[in-house]
């Protein structure tokens, strides 16, 4: 069995390159353990946000996991910081692995072209977590950074 897992793949689709799994993953298993390589100043495209009010790079593949409205994976936020992947629903080998960027960076405003995931359920562009409907974030209970729910914590009660 592949101790990896997963591989880089090529662009398809109008999309940038990704990473595919390389064998099987059941829902909840560890599919990518995030590694950060370090903080930068300010939200850019190539940024993850990490807490709150911090900003940094991850390394390795990570960074290549294609966005998706109908992600197979979540995200954890681990001893280090850095954001694991973790599926959702079972994924295959030969399957491009995806998340949500809403499930780790509270705005995105660095993808200002259409959202190409494909999904039927798309929202046709790459948006935050404060975009997402509530019905969405519903959906992704468990499977977000822990600091975006404290970000709507905070706001509801500021508003209350």
């Amino acid at each position: 069995m592949d101790p990896v897992g997963y591989e880089l793949c090529t662009p398809e689709g109008g999309k940038g390159g990704g990473v595919r799994a390389t064998r099987g993953f059941a829902v909840g298993a560890t599919v990518m353990i995030g590694e950060l390589e370090g903080e930068v100043e300010r939200n850019d495209s190539h940024a993850t946000q990490i807490s709150r009010t911090r900003w940094a790079r991850h390394r390795g593949l990570g960074p290549i996991v294609n966005h998706s409205c109908n992600p197979n994976c979540g995200v954890e936020v681990n001893e280090t910081g850095a954001c694991d992947f973790i599926a959702r629903v079972s994924i295959s080998a030969g399957e491009e692995i995806t998340f949500d960027y809403a499930m780790r960076n509270y705005s995105i405003e660095h993808f200002p072209g259409g959202c190409l995931c494909g999904a039927g359920n798309c929202r046709g562009s790459v948006t935050g977590w404060k975009d997402l409907s509530a019905e969405r974030k519903a959906d992704y209970e468990g499977s977000v950074a822990p600091y975006l729910l404290e970000i709507d914590r905070e706001l509801a009660a500021s508003v209350a």
